[in-house]
């Protein structure tokens, strides 16, 4: 019986040990992002204190309150419901690993609280009345832990991957029926045009690079002729997002929904956000965010609403850059076979633009061989190459080393799309 109590007190002890600055709650909520850097997280702290005479109450408060902060944090680094966390692969939590005791440190973990709540969410005693549980709310910095973690070679500044490349370019559109144009849909809508615009503010305070839609009308209206893409006919932004030669696309909706609280009315905004690869089309992260209901004006509830919905979208936005960055720049490359051309030369013709990429690209990818068009995805990681007109100049030399009876014309460059004739 001796041996089995002291495995239990060895087993405590050690657990104990292990849990050392860690919050023992653990239990959070997120609520909003209140800014760009900070998001409102309501987490439960968990603490008691004995004495001579049982509970000391106000002590086991304090101490769930500290528990409560750490848990917040916690929440924000590692995510949750609503909330992706800063630390996600495994390799991050490998690195934060050695750290994680200190930097929970109680006098550590007060810099990342910005603002926390007067009172209690609510208050209960836990445990057959040996513990103290509280809830409430608190503001935290998440830029500062985020500064915190890129310091400290946690996560990957996206600054040093992109170096040489840059920040992505993206372009803000509406979320339009097929056919429709997001363009005309901006023009004639106020709440639309608000919502594009708290979206560029947020996207550029992150640095990244932003295409205004004013500045895509002209250029897609030049190139929308060359755009008729099998699969892509109906799909108007993802054409107008390429024609303008952003890397990533944002759709949006808006719905603000209005209700009689006695005499009053309130409003609530909720926006749907989704970030798109503008060479594919292919979906990178979808989120929607809600405002708190208010009188406020509409438009600051949008504002509201939509920094809630792109907190998480940026972070997979971040993610799927840093991943396809390794892969080198990346082009989408057209040819337009515009002469009259025999089944077998058309044979040659593929050929011939297979292994030119080849030689150039360090990964290629075949989308479409049809009878007048080949459709490719490239990844260029040859620095020299990594600009639309070094590019072409290489392929056409490639191209015609290769097919000796036609030759290259241009007709569109941009940083994602190329498209070439042949003739």
């Amino acid at each position: 019986m001796t041996k089995y109590i002291l495995t239990a007190v060895l087993l405590i002890a050690t657990l104990l040990s292990a849990q050392g600055n860690l919050p023992e709650s653990r239990q959070a909520t997120f609520i909003e992002a209140v800014t760009s850097g900070e998001v409102m997280i309501k987490a439960k702290g968990t603490a008691g204190k004995s004495g001579m005479f049982g509970l000391k109450e106000e002590e086991s408060v304090k101490l769930a309150e500290i528990d409560a902060r750490k848990s917040a944090v916690y929440f924000v680094i590692y995510g949750g419901a609503g909330l992706d966390g800063l630390v996600r692969s495994e390799e991050e939590k490998r690195k934060f690993g050695p750290l994680e005791q200190g930097f929970f440190a109680a006098e550590n973990i007060q810099k990342f609280i910005a603002w926390e709540a007067n009172s209690f969410d609510s208050r209960v005693k836990v445990a057959g009345g040996e513990k103290i549980r509280i809830e409430k709310q608190f503001r935290v910095n998440r830029a500062a832990i985020q500064t915190f973690l890129t310091d400290q070679r946690v996560i990957e500044k996206l600054e040093d991957i992109t170096e040489e490349l840059g920040m992505p370019t993206l372009m803000a559109l509406p979320e339009v029926k097929p056919g429709q144009n997001p363009l005309a849909e901006l023009r004639s809508n106020s709440v639309l045009k608000q919502g594009a615009s708290v979206i560029e503010s947020y996207l550029t305070q992150k640095k990244y690079n932003v295409v205004a839609p004013e500045q895509a009308q002209q250029i897609y209206e030049q190139q929308k002729a060359q755009l008729n893409l099998k699969g892509h006919e109906e799909d108007l932004s993802y054409m107008i997002a390429l024609s303008v030669g952003s890397d990533i696309y944002v759709s949006y909706t808006i719905t603000v929904d209005t209700r009689k609280v006695g005499s009053s009315d309130v409003r609530k905004a909720s926006v749907s956000v989704r970030a798109y690869e503008t060479t594919t089309a292919r979906l990178l992260g979808t989120e929607t965010g809600y405002s708190e209901e208010s009188a406020a004006p509409a438009n600051a509830l949008v504002e509201a609403a939509v920094t809630n919905a792109l907190n998480n979208v940026i972070s997979r936005i971040n993610s799927y850059w840093q991943d396809d960055l390794k892969n080198g720049a990346q082009y989408k490359i057209i040819f337009n076979l515009l002469g009259n051309f025999d089944e077998d030369t058309r044979l040659d013709i593929a050929d011939a633009a297979s292994k030119s990429l080849k030689k150039i690209a360090g990964r290629i990818k075949e989308n479409i061989v049809a009878e007048k068009t080949i459709d490719y995805l490239v990844w260029i990681q040859d620095k020299d190459l990594q600009s639309p007109s070094a590019l072409y100049r290489e392929l056409r030399r490639e191209f015609s080393n290769i097919f000796t009876q036609g030759k290259l014309k241009q007709i569109t460059l941009n940083r994602k799309l190329i498209v070439v004739g042949i003739e």
